[in-house]
């Protein structure tokens, strides 16, 4: 197997695939990073080549600043993008990063529009009663447990555990005044993802998704939580190569 790649700061290729038809750019959860779809690229067939996107202010990026905001995430990445988007691409994000996932897809489209995108786990704007993470009392630690298995042994390192919470805090502020509007609609196929289990939002509630496109729009509900992309595994990932062959009219 071919050795993972960086292709610049913002992405990064855990199995290069040179002669891959669809390019994959996939953003991870609020304090996640780009090994998070080590596994999803490994899973995936040969024609798709997974890029994901490598957050400022975490692993090898630590000292890159974080964005202000939504936007300005959006901005940075649509602007690291657009070199690489030539040919046949799309985007999946989970979490907070189908937020941005969805707002670069947006942002792109009047001049290379994607060919599919992929949403997984968050609720749809328009039905947040605040942006996404705690909610009352509930303290970011608390929220991390209930929605990452793995994540409570990590935390249980005091210089871990503040590097951790500091990324996540810095990634939930970048909800806090998010404004969401509808228009631009995307106009490809868009497929929603959730966990059976998690305790964020439901496969009802991710149909909402479906406002946000002009073009078709599916959900798949699979066992497991919140990181559904790393739970459900090589059934998820038959169902998104499946999706995006669909998608461009590929058998």
């Amino acid at each position: 197997m071919t050795a993972p790649m960086l292709v610049t700061d913002w992405f990064w290729v855990p199995v290069p695939r040179p002669n891959a038809e669809t390019r994959l750019f996939c953003f991870p959860h609020a304090g996640g990073d780009a090994p998070a779809f080590a596994d999803l690229a490994r899973e995936l067939p040969p024609d798709i080549e997974v890029w994901a996107v490598r957050m400022p202010g975490r692993g090898g990026r630590f000292t890159a600043p974080h964005a202000s905001d939504v936007n300005e995430l959006v901005a940075w990445v649509s602007a690291a993008m657009r070199p690489f988007v030539t040919g046949r691409y799309a985007l999946l994000g989970q979490s907070m990063g189908a937020l941005v996932a969805y707002n670069v897809a947006r942002e792109l489209s009047p001049e290379s529009p994607p060919d599919a995108c992929v949403l997984a786990a968050l609720l749809p704007p328009h039905l947040w009663n605040g942006p996404p993470g705690p909610t009352g009392q509930q303290d970011v630690v608390s929220f991390l447990t209930s929605i990452d298995d793995t994540v409570s042994e990590v935390l249980s390192h005091p210089d871990l555990r503040d590097l951790v919470l500091s990324v996540v805090h810095a990634d939930l502020n970048l909800c806090q005044d998010y404004l969401h509007r509808w228009e631009p609609l995307l106009d490809c196929p868009v497929l929603g993802l959730v966990g059976s289990d998690d305790p964020t939002v439901s496969g009802e509630e991710m149909t909402g998704w479906a406002r946000g496109t002009t073009g078709p729009f599916s959900v798949q509900v699979f066992d497991g939580g919140h990181l559904v992309v790393q739970a459900a595994g090589a059934v998820l990932a038959r169902t998104v190569a499946d999706f995006l062959r669909a998608s461009a009219g590929v058998a």
